[in-house]
């Protein structure tokens, strides 16, 4: 005889859990938002997605993703310059799209003078992926060192330990997308900083883009090495001109 779930005691570990989250009722976890694999791992649920939802939203609270960047696609990127298809911007746009199909154990990088649509790729293959319920996190590299400053404020004025959950989060997030590389400024903290990331990211394995305005060798040798390991990157650089200073019947 079927059992009421009304009727179970909430001990039970079988006993229905009303949903509180707002989400949808799901029967495969039974309103857990997780569940237990096969190697006895907690997995967010695949049938509701709850779970999923949630890893995305922390991961692009930190987002540089802003403004027209959220309306920014692989579609809307122009390739063509006076009536022109421009090779080097396709071979860009070819790479963006190919990374975003595959972004788990793969990195771009991309790099060339500013202007040239290095960052509306970010902003492109970051939208995809998050419409598609992945969580990436596009984000500057000024913009990551000034939220790990004030993760280190909160923490030397509060005693929280923000900084290391901050860290923890662009070191693992599933999908990295790091805009304006070279831009914050060299300083021993920030090389230490950027190492670090991309050092575990480069471990693991985690999917990483890499834009950057400087040439590759100008980087801390440590850091260059990894970017460039043909094993797990595609570097492309971009000549094409800059954007912003084609007249305007012309763009």
């Amino acid at each position: 005889m079927a059992s009421n779930p009304a009727a179970e005691p909430l001990s039970s570990p079988d006993a229905h859990i009303a949903p509180i989250d707002g989400g949808p009722d799901c029967s495969y976890c039974n309103n857990r938002r997780f569940v237990i694999d096969a190697q006895g791992a907690l997995k967010p649920c695949p049938e509701c997605g709850v779970a999923a939802t949630w890893k995305v939203q922390a991961v692009d609270a930190f987002s540089s993703r802003s403004g027209a960047a959220t309306k920014q696609t692989f579609f809307n990127f122009k390739t063509t310059f006076d009536g022109r298809q421009d090779e080097l911007l396709h071979d860009c746009l070819e790479s963006a799209e190919e990374f975003a199909a595959e972004p788990a154990g793969h990195w771009l990088v991309l790099w060339g003078e500013r202007g040239n649509g290095k960052t509306h790729l970010c902003a492109a293959v970051a939208n995809h992926l998050i419409a598609g319920g992945t969580a990436a996190l596009f984000i500057t590299m000024p913009d990551l060192l000034a939220a790990l400053r004030q993760a280190m404020d909160l923490q030397n004025n509060t005693g929280q330990e923000s900084y290391t959950g901050r860290m923890q989060t662009f070191k693992t997030a599933p999908v990295l997308i790091l805009d304006d590389l070279g831009a914050e400024g060299a300083s021993a903290w920030s090389d230490g900083v950027l190492f670090e990331i991309l050092d575990y990211r480069y471990r693991n394995r985690l999917g990483t883009m890499i834009v950057t305005n400087c040439a590759l060798q100008e980087f801390d040798p440590r850091i260059a090495s990894r970017m460039q390991d043909a094993a797990l990157a595609t570097v492309i650089e971009n000549r094409a001109p800059d954007y912003r200073l084609r007249p305007i019947d012309k763009r």
